[in-house]
């Protein structure tokens, strides 16, 4: 019996094998043993929401054709609430952003006070300087030294508020930077329950079970659809433990290139990628996976039946 020949009747067995476990997943088919897989998806991938809430509006064509590119939007919750507090949180920001920058112009006003204020207490010392020597010499009374001591006092006062001036003003912008950077944070948070409501596919694929309505309630955790990439395909077979590789390099190994064989007569390559640790008690069987060549996985239907060969130069 030919490979070609033989492939309908090792499909039925295939699907009958999955049925019933214990019977063999192996038949021999002239050339050498075919092994009876079934096609998956490497990585299925869970789009789950993120919170609930009731749908308002999804991709038809996602729905339509079950599949999606990287970042579209596929259903979309109501989302009315969160644009009003993301509308709020970013009026929020600018009103702070304004009181920084006020906050900034007392400071730089405290600073410029300062400077004036060490300027005139600069002045007012030479000042005293001169006058002191002036009353040395009896030119000028005590009354008229008095009075410059006076201002010099006030000019020292002056100063040493007007660094106190600054203290206040830099600890003033500085809780307006705080309020700020919270109210950032709060901004952040506010995209984030919009993005919530939102769910985009992360990559380009196939949708499995995208069965969403307009006014469907949902809850956070709940699955949407499964989403998994049409070139990343692997097939799984049972292998009996007397096929492992022997010391000698024959049979099934992790590594191995193998055909696969559609029930159409078509074929595709692939590789050996693991070989499970337990085999199964009653039948012997150990569970392998197959990838799929990247060119030829997307031809591929998900639980498809197929035939497994190892190449001659695999064994």
């Amino acid at each position: 019996m030919t490979r070609r020949a033989a492939a309908p009747l090792a499909l039925a067995l295939c699907a009958l094998g999955a049925a019933h476990p214990a019977l063999s997943q192996v038949r021999e088919m002239g050339a050498g043993k075919v092994y009876l897989g079934t096609v998956r998806a490497s990585d299925m991938h869970g789009l789950s929401y993120a919170t609930r809430g009731c749908i308002v509006a999804l991709s038809e064509e996602a729905r339509q054709s079950q599949a999606a590119t990287a970042g579209q939007e596929l259903v979309r919750l109501d989302d009315r609430d969160a644009l009003l507090s993301l509308r709020s949180a970013e009026a929020r920001v600018q009103d702070l952003q304004a009181a920084v920058a006020e906050r900034q112009l007392a400071v730089d006003a405290a600073r410029a006070d300062d400077v004036r204020r060490r300027k005139e207490l600069d002045f007012v010392s030479k000042e005293f300087d001169r006058n002191n020597t002036l009353f040395g010499r009896g030119i000028i009374n005590e009354t008229a030294l008095e009075a410059v001591e006076r201002r010099i006092m006030d000019a020292t006062f002056a100063a040493e508020r007007a660094k106190e001036a600054i203290v206040t003003a830099e600890s003033a912008r500085n809780r307006a930077e705080i309020a700020l950077e919270i109210g950032r944070l709060d901004l952040q948070a506010a995209e984030r329950v919009l993005e919530e409501l939102r769910l985009l596919a992360p990559f380009d694929g196939v949708l499995v079970g995208f069965e969403e309505n307009v006014g469907d309630c949902v809850q956070e955790g709940e699955l949407a659809a499964r989403l998994y990439a049409p070139a990343a395909k692997a097939v799984d077979i049972y292998v009996l433990i007397s096929d492992l590789a022997a010391s000698d390099g024959s049979g099934v190994a992790v590594g191995g290139a193998v055909t696969i064989q559609r029930a159409s007569g078509t074929t595709c390559d692939g590789a050996i990628t693991r070989i499970d640790t337990e085999a199964d008690l009653e039948s012997q069987f150990v569970q392998a996976s197959i990838a799929v060549d990247g060119t030829c996985a997307p031809g591929l239907f998900l639980n498809e039946a197929v035939q497994v060969a190892l190449k001659p130069e695999a064994g």
